[in-house]
């Protein structure tokens, strides 16, 4: 694909995202959108059937259970199959705003040319706790979605009392498990890709004292240009990466009722010392601390 601006959304745990419009619909076989670009971004949901999506450059065709993305101002061309037509749920959504109210984007819906379809479009980059920056995917699989839009769908017809609220979590829900498959590499795309064998083994076995040249060798690459590429596009180093998801799991050990020392022995660390003093740089409390808090609350 044809790209080369970003755009930052943001710190994903603080978005506000609004949905605009949801529907769900069945296409006449050969039905054509566009081309044309849009005021929001959308997000469309391929139920049964088959079609053709045209975006920056390229041709995506669409089957059952894939998902299509794209931005304000991206000139794309949608067209459902002549022999299988398709049906799908789309949803208008932004990204940040401060009343989770519905703006209906059909005004700001604008006809343009079939030689616009080649033109550079964005990637929107969101910002994701301890994992860094990510683009989020022009096209991908999204096993059981549509039961998630389905929701939101409903929610924005029948504009029952809180609709408004409930769209927001919803779609936070939709655009996080989007992101959590992302990262988890069903789907990874760009430099991500590259660097996924080293995210999976810190992921699979954190209690390993992987260096960066093991986690380089994973992936094919010098360590020096392993390094480079993982700290661009995580926003850290490996070392890093591997305390911030020796500290995740231990949160959820701590839970369990082991003690501290277990945890501790059971994420790789040798000494106890260590290991808290980890822990409370990355979650500004002790183990014990975090252990008695949470069994209070």
């Amino acid at each position: 694909m044809v790209t080369d601006e970003i755009i930052k959304i943001g710190k994903l745990s603080r978005l506000k995202p609004t949905v605009n419009f949801a529907n769900k619909m069945s296409a006449e076989p050969g039905q054509v959108w566009g081309p044309r670009t849009i005021p929001d971004c959308q997000l469309i949901y391929i139920i049964s059937g088959n079609g053709t999506l045209i975006l920056g450059g390229n041709v995506f065709q669409l089957n059952p259970g894939e998902c299509v993305f794209y931005g304000m101002n991206s000139p794309h061309r949608l067209v459902s199959s002549k022999i299988d037509p398709f049906t799908f749920t789309s949803i208008h959504f932004s990204w940040d705003e401060e009343s989770p109210d519905p703006i209906h984007p059909l005004t700001g819906i604008k006809n343009c040319s079939t030689s616009e379809l080649g033109n550079v479009v964005p990637f929107y980059q969101i910002l994701v706790d301890e994992h860094g920056e990510m683009n989020l995917p022009s096209h991908f699989i999204l096993p059981n979605g549509e039961t998630l839009f389905a929701q939101i769908v409903r929610e924005y017809q029948l504009e029952e009392p809180g609709y408004s609220f409930v769209l927001r979590g919803l779609l936070t829900q939709l655009i996080t498990t989007i992101i959590r498959k992302e990262l988890n590499g069903e789907y990874s795309s760009g430099e991500r890709r590259k660097i996924a064998p080293a995210l999976e083994a810190i992921r699979k076995k954190p209690n390993i004292n992987w260096s960066s040249g093991e986690l380089a060798d994973l992936c094919g690459y010098h360590p020096t240009y392993f390094a480079s590429i993982f700290r661009e596009t995580i926003g850290y180093s490996p070392k890093h990466y591997l305390i911030q998801e020796r500290i995740r799991k231990a949160k959820q050990l701590l839970l369990e009722e082991k003690t501290i020392e277990e945890v501790s022995i059971k994420l790789g660390y040798t000494s106890l010392h260590y290991f808290s003093r980890n822990f409370k740089t990355v979650t500004g409390l002790t183990p014990t601390q975090y252990k008695i808090q949470s069994f209070e609350l």
